[in-house]
């Protein structure tokens, strides 16, 4: 006698079959907007970094204000001797061009390692990995508050009074997208490459002198233009002409921006490939 009805049976099954790039793409997108989402915990890894990094420290972070602050008065008085540049209008440009650099140079070296020193927290919890760089941001913009305060004596002292503040707000929200895709996509590197730290470091001392950070652009004798193609020189140029009340060209504007779309395409593109190898690599 025939079973009329067969037991259909409902057990799951292992699917094997390669993952669509498209569904990668979505699984990334994902990841990222739920690192915005948890902001907060963001936020209490971040300050978490930084009494861990001067536990037991005085001063704490503020032993790099004063560091920052005696770096930039050298170099400050120095160069406005040897360049022969007025003093009052170099030594505001130059304490926001260091601590500007302060803060990407050392985002970006340690982006090289947001996976690998969070690899217990990886391996234990299910959480986004964009929030892994999302806390080495909030921990260098912390450093980076406690160096503004160098900026603030400079401009006390030297009575100056900035109107323009109010451009850097889409400037502010350019650096934050920028340094999120700036960590995602060295720290993938960082994670599969163990070279990528030392060159990374070459790369960045050799971009702060091809930079106008310590010189400035009308003292060199050919098209200015040609500047453009070095990508942080727009970056630093939308932060620093609101505060000194310089002229800001739209060609600089369209040129950070340009290098930001670049920027994200290629972390996109990087992340949805890699992103599920992350925990195989570290």
């Amino acid at each position: 006698m025939s079973d009329k009805n067969p037991i259909v049976n409902h057990e799951p099954t292992l699917d094997l079959g390669p993952v669509k790039f498209s569904q990668n793409m979505k699984l990334a997108l994902k990841d990222i907007a739920n690192g915005f989402a948890k902001w907060r915990l963001n936020c209490h890894l971040g300050w978490l970094d930084i009494k861990l990094r001067y536990r037991g420290s005085i001063l704490g972070p503020f032993w790099i204000t004063i560091i920052m602050g005696s770096k930039i008065a050298t170099i400050g008085f120095l160069y406005a001797y040897l360049l022969h540049i007025n003093i009052h209008d170099y030594l505001p440009y130059v304490s926001i061009s260091i601590i500007l650099w302060n803060f990407i140079n050392s985002l970006i070296m340690d982006s090289c390692s947001i996976f690998s020193n969070s690899e217990k927290l990886i391996l234990s919890t299910r959480l986004p990995y964009s929030v892994y760089a999302w806390r080495t941001i909030i921990s260098n913009f912390l450093i980076l508050l406690h160096n503004l305060v160098v900026i603030i004596i400079v401009f006390c002292i030297l009575k100056i009074v900035p109107y323009t503040f109010y451009l850097l707000i889409p400037s502010s929200v350019l650096w934050v997208l920028d340094s999120l895709a700036i960590c995602l996509l060295i720290g993938i590197l960082g994670t599969r490459f163990k070279d990528v730290p030392p060159i990374v470091s070459s790369i960045m001392q050799a971009l702060f002198f091809i930079t106008p950070i310590i010189w400035k652009i009308n003292l060199i004798h050919f098209d200015k233009n040609y500047m453009l193609l070095n990508p942080l020189y727009p970056l630093f140029e939308i932060v620093r002409s609101p505060i000194l009340g310089d002229h800001l060209s739209p060609l600089i504007w369209i040129a950070a921006t340009g290098y930001s779309l670049i920027l994200w395409i290629t972390v996109i593109f990087v992340f949805s490939k890699t992103r599920f190898r992350i925990p195989y690599w570290i």
